[in-house]
């Protein structure tokens, strides 16, 4: 009984230790601290008073210090301030368009190529041609486009910067360029080999910037011109933003008469994704004739239909080449009329009909052909020969005369 008594006992003298200690060191912060302000006497009332300022504590660290030796004391912990959420991941990310998986069949060794070369809207068309011909085992698409460059930004390892080259490099059968969209900038200026200045920077529209850019044409044209390819030079599209569709104009009538005095093949693809004024629309028909949406929500970029629309123009000139319409005396019996009248006019894929070489044929042959071996390929008929044929049927393209109406 005597050992809890004294235990207690001097339990309780520890905690009045405690407190005295600590109110001997909180008793100099509080004299220290002011005064509370004197009550208002303005007003109606003489005894009404208002609420005085909370009393300011000092400001060197004192009053945290005695706060924790509190805490200390007795256990306390003043709760921790809850973290607000970060809410950046809900933020919209600024992404390229995510590559579409496209299963292709097994391409011929000796399959024709289709390169392409620009920048976004060449990555939507070369997309849009390899699901095109994902099917037909003698044509091939390849994708050298260099998303975020251009004529006049020539980003690193950019296949239209050493061109010539670079073509040489990777040779192909059919070459498609689309290109303009980052080369609203101003022009770089030119220097020789030793490093010096031949022509001044220029600003972008101006008459100086225009010569200068169809220079830039000019020396693209030059080295396809020495692969002695045909190359599909595709016009820009109408885009969401104003001032961006107005540059894209400028750049299109540019490039359109650079090409068409030379008697070379544009594609404008201009009205095709537009609305009946001419400005953009997110919508369109399909190559079924169905209205749908054919843009992505940035206003510029080609979702899957708009990049299959896309393809079409330049598919149908490329068909027309590879396997052109075909005189009714060497039609196969087992096509439908519609069939026919399809395949005549170059849409044959439209109808999932296919003229496809055998063996593939280069450009050489194409050009001068001598015997021309076509086989049919449907859904529902399977292979039909054809005889060969010693003269160029009506419609088919044996030379590279672009400038005539396709």
């Amino acid at each position: 009984m005597g050992l809890k008594t004294e235990q207690s006992g001097f339990a309780l003298m520890h905690g009045v230790v405690c407190l005295v200690t600590a109110i001997s060191f909180l008793l100099p912060l509080l004299l220290a601290a002011p005064a509370p302000a004197a009550p208002s006497l303005s007003g109606s009332s003489m005894n009404s008073t208002l609420p005085s300022e909370p009393r300011a504590t000092p400001d060197d660290g004192r009053y945290d210090v005695a706060l924790g030796f509190f805490e200390f004391l007795f256990k306390r912990r003043t709760p921790k301030k809850e973290k607000k959420p970060d809410r950046s991941a809900n933020k919209p990310v600024k992404r390229a368009p995510v590559a579409p998986v496209i299963k292709t069949v097994e391409k011929d060794p000796d399959a024709s190529v289709i390169a392409v070369f620009g920048d976004e809207f060449a990555q939507d068309i070369g997309w849009g041609l390899k699901d095109t011909f994902a099917n037909v085992p003698d044509v091939k698409v390849e994708i050298h486009s260099k998303p975020n460059s251009g004529l006049v930004y020539r980003a690193k390892n950019n296949p239209l910067s050493d061109a010539e080259d670079y073509f040489a490099a990777h040779p192909f059968n059919f070459a498609v360029v689309m290109v303009g969209l980052n080369d609203r900038r101003e022009m770089p200026a030119r220097k020789d080999a030793e490093g010096n200045e031949i022509a001044p920077a220029y600003d972008f529209r101006t008459n100086e910037w225009a010569r200068a850019y169809q220079r830039e044409i000019d020396r693209v044209r030059l080295a396809f011109a020495k692969q002695d390819k045909p190359v599909f030079w595709v016009g820009l599209p109408p885009v969401g933003n104003e001032q961006l569709a107005a540059d894209m104009r400028y750049l299109n009538d540019l490039v359109s008469s650079r090409l068409t005095e030379r008697d070379e093949e544009f594609i404008d693809i201009w009205d095709a994704f537009s609305d009946e004024e001419g400005n953009f629309s997110f919508r369109g028909p399909d190559l079924s004739g169905q209205d749908v949406r054919l843009r992505l929500k940035n206003a510029i970029r080609f979702n899957k239909a708009g990049r299959r629309k896309l393809a079409f123009y330049v598919e149908k000139l490329v068909i027309r080449v590879l396997a052109q319409s075909v005189d009714e005396d060497v039609l196969p019996k087992t096509l439908a009329k519609a069939d026919e009248t399809a395949l005549r006019e170059g849409l044959g894929a439209r109808r999932d009909i296919y003229a496809l070489r055998k063996p593939p044929l280069d450009s050489e042959e194409l050009i001068n052909p001598s015997v021309y071996s076509l086989s049919f390929s449907t859904g529902a008929n399977g292979d039909d020969p054809l005889a060969a044929t010693e003269n160029a049927p009506k419609y088919r393209i044996d030379n590279f005369a672009w400038g005539g109406k396709h």
